[in-house]
């Protein structure tokens, strides 16, 4: 994409990127989401859509993709980003879903329930039980109210005014 493109920071896009310089590597442009990070305060791409381990950044738009393989994943990505509410979530929001996990695996730990009790009923592996209470994958606010409700307990949520008032 033109770095002169001015891009909806909260929306995601479906770009062609080059192949991963490495020996033996076809060499196909491939297609790749495109997603600001504020971290970084840049635009990152990851995989192609077909697995492939792509160079960072967009290719100029207009790029042919030649990769035989992410073709066939292409329409069921842009399905998904047409559908999708996606938003860059604002530092503090971000700070209080980071710390979702550890305040489940505390109330987990304090119930005296068995990790292998909850994942039971939530119909998940125990592995993937740890995976969500150590933050290795994400814990949505819906995967906390599931797990909390087992433990006898519920997620609130509270919005208050920041301090010192005005932005």
């Amino acid at each position: 994409m033109s770095e002169t493109t001015e891009l909806d920071k909260t929306r995601r896009y479906l770009v062609p990127v080059a192949r991963l310089q490495l020996p033996g590597e076809p060499d196909y442009v491939h297609l790749s989401l495109y997603e600001w990070e504020p971290r970084s305060q840049l635009w990152l791409t990851g995989l192609a859509v077909c697995g492939r381990s792509t160079e960072q950044g967009a290719l100029p738009e207009g790029t042919e993709v030649t990769c035989p393989n992410c073709p066939l994943y292409e329409d069921t990505y842009r399905a998904v980003l047409d559908r999708e509410s996606f938003r860059v979530l604002p530092d503090e929001e971000r700070s209080a879903l980071a710390a979702l996990p550890d305040q489940v695996r505390v109330a987990v730990r304090e119930s005296g329930l068995k990790q292998k009790w909850i994942a039971d009923r939530l119909h998940v592996s125990e592995k993937h039980l740890s995976q969500l209470l150590t933050g290795r994958v994400v814990m949505t606010p819906e995967w906390a109210e599931r797990i909390l409700a087992l433990c006898g307990m519920e997620l609130v949520v509270t919005v208050r005014p920041r301090v010192g008032g005005a932005r």
